[in-house]
């Protein structure tokens, strides 16, 4: 049968296996343009979960303040918070807080927090793995504390 206008002439078979799917070099480059987008994302991926987990912990820390503040007041027994563990627990009133894996603080004096309710504070700093993260400065109201930066 020869073919016609109409009809198209039947492909070799080398020639469809060379025209189906994409070249090794068509997916290199494409596995390059994205590990090029993930090498520019991640940083900054990284640099906002960081953020977060700060802020997390910040809150968490002014939390735990407020709740000493409250079981203070409602026992009615003063309490004083260290930023160590030996050091609270040398003190009968002494409290010290657990944060976050790696994350600590420390206080420029100890906090403390009468039967009242009221709070003596000075500044405080937010440490992750022993590197100072943020500042924290008493803010207003009883023991509520302002970012610094």
């Amino acid at each position: 049968m020869r073919p016609t206008s109409r009809t198209r002439p039947a492909s070799s078979p080398s020639r469809l296996r060379s025209r189906a799917g994409y070249s090794v070099l068509e997916m290199l480059v494409v596995l390059a343009i994205m590990a090029l987008a993930v090498a520019l994302v991640m940083p900054r991926a990284t640099l906002m979960v960081d953020r977060m987990t700060a802020h997390a912990v910040f809150f968490d820390f002014q939390r735990r303040v407020l709740d000493l503040r409250r079981q203070a007041y409602a026992e009615q027994t003063p309490a004083v918070l260290y930023d160590n563990a030996a050091a609270a627990g040398r003190d009968p009133r002494g409290r010290s807080l657990i944060l976050r894996a790696q994350w600590t603080y420390r206080l420029q004096r100890p906090m403390r927090i009468s039967e009242g309710g009221a709070c003596q504070t000075d500044g405080v700093e937010i440490l992750k793995a022993g590197r100072p993260v943020m500042r924290l400065a008493p803010g207003e109201g009883p023991c509520r504390f302002i970012r610094l930066d």
